[in-house]
């Protein structure tokens, strides 16, 4: 009992000595336990789409107040930050009006769908198109050679990009175009900006997304309406990919410490193997 009591004060005193509580600092396991979530009818039906085309239209992926806020948030971003340059990067250090969009269900569990349960964040970006702005060139995101097969592995690189409209796309401020299917072509697109007979145009509203494949061949559509065209893009890949972004900043930092499992993956919170 007295040999009891003398160590209890020990560790007492050991504990002390420190100056701080002693909290079990060992990382807790984010990794999902299975490779791809179960799927309901309807995200069936939107993989099997995503699939075919290449780009997926969500409706209802945000709430008109959520419009409204993000809106006012990048209005006020773009004002301190731009310098007049049309894309905004590491948007989540921007305000935390952005924040939602990290692991925001109605995208994510689509892309979760796509890409399986083991994604993170490649890019938080902000697009401001002003008016009078030319075609954009046709282009891919991804910077990977693509073979529609992947290799003997098995291996295929997946990123999938969310834009999220703030402002209804017209004639006049202009569209985003794709070419369905062309996410599996092997050939590289012309770079050039001009219309294609087999392009679809797509409309978006605000409160849709859009989903689509970092290796589809898309363009913006020029902007001659004399008003911004403004939109919020979330860009998701395998978690073993590199990122473009580096989360260095506070607000990376804070969900990777305190964020749950999910947003720590999503962040990159990851030890190395």
């Amino acid at each position: 009992m007295m040999a009891d009591a003398k160590a209890a004060a020990q560790e007492g005193e050991n504990r002390k000595g420190t100056g701080k509580t002693q909290r079990n600092t060992m990382p807790r396991n984010i990794v999902p336990r299975e490779m791809n979530p179960t799927l309901t009818t309807a995200l069936s039906a939107d993989v099997d789409s995503f699939l075919k085309n290449g780009f997926l239209v969500v409706e209802d992926a945000i709430t008109h107040a959520q419009v409204e806020s993000l809106r006012a948030a990048l209005d006020e971003t773009y004002a301190r930050t731009s310098g007049g340059e049309q894309f905004i990067h590491e948007l989540l250090e921007e305000d935390s009006r952005f924040e939602f969009l990290l692991d925001h269900p109605p995208a994510l569990s689509r892309i979760k769908a796509l890409l399986g349960n083991c994604i993170q964040l490649h890019s938080a970006t902000a697009r401001v198109t002003q008016g009078e702005v030319p075609d954009q060139g046709w282009h891919r995101d991804g910077p990977w050679p693509v073979d529609p097969n992947g290799t003997p592995y098995g291996s295929r690189p997946g990123q999938i990009n969310c834009g999220y409209f703030l402002d209804e796309l017209t004639e006049e401020n202009g569209a985003i175009a794709f070419v369905r299917g062309s996410h599996r072509n092997p050939a590289s697109p012309s770079h050039k900006p001009d219309p294609r007979p087999d392009e679809v145009r797509v409309y978006a509203k605000p409160g849709q997304a859009v989903l689509f494949d970092g290796w589809i061949y898309y363009r913006g559509v020029a902007n001659v309406s004399g008003e911004m065209r403004r939109t919020c893009l979330m860009c998701y890949q395998n978690s073993w990919m590199k990122s473009r972004e580096s989360f260095s900043g506070p607000v990376a930092r804070r969900f990777r410490e305190e964020g749950t499992d999910e947003q720590r993956l999503l962040m990159g919170a990851i030890e190395k193997w």
